[in-house]
């Protein structure tokens, strides 16, 4: 039986962009998802600041500006109490910007992206691991097992390959969330929305343009949370699109549809789930969901990038690929660490503490210069590696 170099497990973001950047460097790699594509994944559609950068080094440069994917210009947040603060988003390095791009779309294009880059593709269901003295050494699929050197799980917060890897996370390390399209919104400034209602803290509603008159728009909160609310997640959607704010930028016969849920299980210092029994475990699959904002694709494509420098390194030094390989949790705590354990904290200190955003959002317009210059800085030198 053929032995690849690598078996990518999963087509998504992670996946994709681990198996093009191990492909681009000459190494036999397999990439396998279930399903067909282009293919819907629920997702409020926000690449945010950073990811850009990184998919720019991985070749993707001209792929995402022939794209055509909406550009966010403002950054908009509004208060529980209707307190509006207003950001022109200004990224001040190449790479740096925030775009809005359908996941069927955007999935699609770093996984075509991979198999241009060498990548070979194949639509297979991942059954199983296999496994050889402990070590995980390929994958059982429908036609047999496929063998691999080296294995990377990208298949989602459910990976197959994570099964009893991990205790089920509690349900104030979880989140739920409901996205849908709206036709026939005004979007002209071009602004990333997020409006933090009380009833969804330490969650958000948010509108995320896609052109002038379209948005995705959505809620999330933490799952807790939402089993005391008292409402379905489709109602809670609905009581947003009718507050004031967003009926007077609705058009006569606007039309909301495509609404899909989906769980998020939330980064935690002890919970991410990244190396076991030789498998690197990469964004939603390593549990690489930002506690705060539920945000997945920065970490999805951070942690694959660095999975592919490991994996790579481990295949050009095959005598001592298992200590190479173990260097891949401290290189993820290096990149990521301390923004999980940031948003970790003030998630829960959002929670114990509704009012403090209120007091945040006085303050802000109280210094609105240096919040501006706080905003674009984060989103500048700090995500963008």
């Amino acid at each position: 039986m053929h032995e690849h170099d690598v078996i990518v497990v999963g087509a998504g973001p992670a996946g994709s962009t681990a198996a093009a950047a191990l492909a681009r460097r000459g190494r036999d790699v397999v990439l396998l998802d279930r399903a067909e594509f282009p293919r819907d994944k629920p997702c409020g559609d926000g690449i945010p600041p950073g990811t850009v950068g990184i998919l720019h080094d991985l070749g993707l440069r001209d792929g995402l500006g022939a794209a055509g994917f909406a550009r966010v210009r403002v950054v908009r947040l509004v208060s529980a109490r209707g307190r509006d603060f207003t950001v022109p988003f200004d990224p001040r390095r190449e790479g740096a910007q925030f775009l809005i791009a359908p996941r069927i779309e955007f999935d699609d294009l770093l996984r075509r992206h991979a198999i241009a880059s060498g990548a070979r593709f194949e639509k297979a269901h991942v059954r199983a691991p296999v496994v050889e003295n402990g070590r995980v050494c390929g994958v059982e699929v429908e036609a047999g097992p496929m063998r691999a050197r080296h294995v990377i799980a990208a298949d989602g917060a459910t990976s197959i390959l994570g099964r009893g890897m991990a205790k089920q996370a509690k349900e104030s390390e979880r989140g739920v969330a409901i996205r849908a399209y709206l036709d026939g919104i005004d979007t002209r400034s071009f602004a990333a929305e997020f409006h933090f209602q009380s009833v969804l803290a330490p969650g958000y509603a948010w509108v995320f343009p896609l052109g002038t008159d379209r948005a995705n728009v959505g809620v999330i909160m933490r799952t807790d949370r939402f089993k005391r609310c008292g409402a379905t997640l489709q109602e809670l959607l609905q009581r947003f699109l009718d507050t004031p704010d967003v009926k007077r930028r609705l058009a006569a016969g606007a039309r909301l549809h495509d609404a899909a849920t989906w769980q998020l299980p939330y980064a935690t210092p002890a919970s991410s789930r990244r190396s076991v029994n030789g498998v690197l475990f990469v964004g939603d699959a390593g549990r690489f969901i930002d506690a705060m904002t539920g945000e997945g694709i920065h970490h999805a494509v951070t942690t694959a990038a660095i999975a592919a420098d490991v994996v790579d390194e481990a295949l050009r030094a095959p005598h001592h690929a298992d200590e190479v390989i173990a260097t891949y949790d401290a290189r993820c705590e290096q990149a990521i660490g301390g923004l999980v354990r940031r948003s970790y904290r003030a998630q829960k200190y959002v929670a114990a503490h509704p009012a403090l955003l209120e007091a945040l959002f006085i303050g802000a317009r109280a210094s609105r210069g240096q919040v501006v210059s706080w905003i674009n800085k984060v989103s500048t030198d700090f995500l963008v590696r």
